[in-house]
């Protein structure tokens, strides 16, 4: 039995040591508290309260500071051209590539016919089973061919049957291609069988089979449209420099000399625990945490339209009515409209941190690790 300050020598872990193990090895996962949200009315790029704040999103409502976002859109837009770039540059690349090897083809067919023209054959590897499986591949192809070669005879009367031949530009292409594939094919393999390794490290990014870089540019999905910073993997949402909508908060002096945000009705400060409703083409764009969005609607179902408690300019959508044909046609062109003068009357729920609740929210934190093997 072991006596000493650390018992080292039993051949398990204890319930301590595994939790040792647990909070330094591994991925650590917690979930965010109320000490950790962003301040309502802060930037999610620079984390800050928002100077000359605006909406990037008009259907999730993130809060930006109108510099950070407009950095953010052209640091995004110079990396969708850069990788736009690389992806030309990859395919004019693998054209040429394709365009070199169609031209070993080329040279490759006009070698064999030299060789068969002067009564001799081309030099191939009778050793190795490469060899006799092409041999094999080709005597098919031959039979095929001449198959349906014979099929092209018509019977002409007395037991005598009479070959018809047709050649046309459309077969004699189609055999040309087939043969350069061929040909392709022989060289690509040649080559892949050459650059074969003594020890095949597959390890090794040289000797990794089908990692080729062109190829993979070339093939890489690139994103068109910038991403909005405040959305999450799972759920991406694109934004835009027309998306933009300036927020003027109703302002009023805090302690200490700060400047509080609050509601414009019952001046209460603005905070994660109000779900505030932003509303777009009013001229002070008030949040307003006492009416909800579907209140708002349901208030705009009864009296005809919604007003902005402000300068009560009116924020209802209009949508057009009708059914059938007529009314699709006038869906489309509300929608080629609405494309072309931007954002529309409406409201959106500026988002926040947490549930305003006693929930702490869904945010959690991950640090991925390796685990401890033992």
């Amino acid at each position: 039995m072991a006596h000493s300050k650390r018992n080292t020598s039993l051949p398990h872990f204890t319930s301590y040591e595994r939790g040792l193990l647990r909070a330094s090895w591994g991925t650590q996962r917690g979930v965010i508290g109320r000490d950790s949200f962003l301040p309502f009315g802060s930037c999610r790029l620079c984390l800050h309260p928002a100077r000359s704040p605006t909406v990037a999103c008009a259907a999730n409502g993130d809060l930006f500071c109108r510099e950070c976002v407009i950095n953010d859109l052209l640091a995004q837009r110079q990396e969708i051209k850069r990788l736009e770039r690389e992806r030309d540059d990859a395919k004019k690349r693998l054209a040429e590539d394709e365009e070199r090897t169609l031209e070993e083809a080329r040279t490759r067919e006009l070698y064999e016919f030299e060789l068969v023209s002067m009564g001799l054959e081309a030099a191939k590897k009778q050793g190795n089973s490469g060899g006799s499986e092409n041999q094999k591949k080709r005597k098919a192809e031959t039979e095929e061919a001449l198959a349906a070669f014979k099929a092209r005879e018509v019977d002409v009367g007395g037991g005598k049957r009479k070959k018809v031949f047709e050649l046309d530009e459309k077969e004699m292409a189609q055999v040309a291609r087939k043969e350069q594939e061929r040909l392709k094919q022989e060289l690509k393999k040649e080559k892949s069988e050459s650059s074969k390794s003594a020890l095949p490290s597959f390890w090794v990014p040289s000797l990794t089979p089908g990692t080729d870089p062109n190829e993979i540019a070339a093939n890489k999905a690139v994103k068109l449209t910038p991403i909005c910073p405040g959305s999450t993997e799972s759920k991406q949402h694109s934004y835009s420099l027309k998306s933009l909508v300036d927020v003027h908060f109703t302002e009023e002096p805090g302690a200490e000399g700060s400047v509080a945000r609050v509601c414009p009705s019952c001046k209460k400060t603005l905070s994660n625990t109000f779900k505030v409703i932003h509303k777009f083409m009013t001229p002070h764009d008030a949040p307003d945490p006492h009416a909800t969005k579907e209140e708002q609607e349901q208030t705009a179902a009864l009296h005809g339209r919604i007003l902005c408690y402000v300068c009560e300019t009116d924020l209802t959508r209009r949508e057009s009515t009708g059914d059938g044909e007529a009314d699709a046609g006038a869906k489309k062109k509300k929608k080629k409209k609405d494309k072309e003068q931007g954002i529309q009357p409406g409201m959106v729920e500026i988002s926040s941190e947490g549930t305003g609740f006693a929930g702490r929210g869904g945010n959690i934190a991950t640090k991925a690790g390796v685990a401890f093997q033992c």
